[in-house]
């Protein structure tokens, strides 16, 4: 049989010892999960920037082309999308904003919708045109309290890799 002074002097040890243990298993750090932000796409949406290096290269704004704005790319629920001109006059944009230097339209008036297909994961969006099976990447962010998305597609012909990268803002 075991003398009760030492069961008594270990059990006056090991109880604390216990609920202290007990005591650090319980409060356990809390953790933070920070949740991301899916933003919604659907809605029309306003050409502000195109930039690419084909050619003699462009990097335009609305600001300086105002006509960049009538661009509208509309995102529909069921997946499907569409981009659409609705200026009066075609809209050129040049590296040196004059007309024969490298001029690229960026909107034609008359011209049908050109119809699409999108899917969204997270903030990344994928454009689908008919008669390419490529698409064309997307992320959706917020800048100066505005959704945007900016889109960068690349182009590989021959020995050369051109890109465009435009930027559209939600109205």
């Amino acid at each position: 049989m075991w003398p009760v002074k030492p069961i008594k002097a270990m059990i006056k040890t090991l109880l604390p010892c216990l609920l202290v243990s007990l005591f650090l298993i319980t409060c356990k750090k809390e953790k933070k999960t920070v949740k991301s932000v899916t933003y919604s796409v659907i809605g029309n949406w306003t050409l502000y920037s195109y930039q690419t290096n084909f050619g003699i290269g462009v990097n335009a704004t609305v600001t300086q082309y105002p006509c960049m704005g009538y661009n509208t790319l509309t995102f529909y629920a069921d997946s499907t999308s569409s981009q659409n001109y609705s200026g009066i006059d075609t809209c050129f944009i040049t590296p040196t904003h004059i007309k024969a230097d490298g001029a690229q339209n960026y909107g034609i008036p008359g011209l049908l919708p050109l119809a699409s297909t999108w899917r969204q994961k997270g903030n990344n969006i994928y454009m689908t045109y008919p008669g390419n099976p490529q698409k064309v990447p997307g992320v959706v962010s917020t800048a100066n309290g505005k959704l945007q998305i900016t889109f960068k597609d690349t182009i590989t012909s021959g020995a050369h890799t051109y890109y465009i990268t435009s930027v559209e803002l939600q109205e």
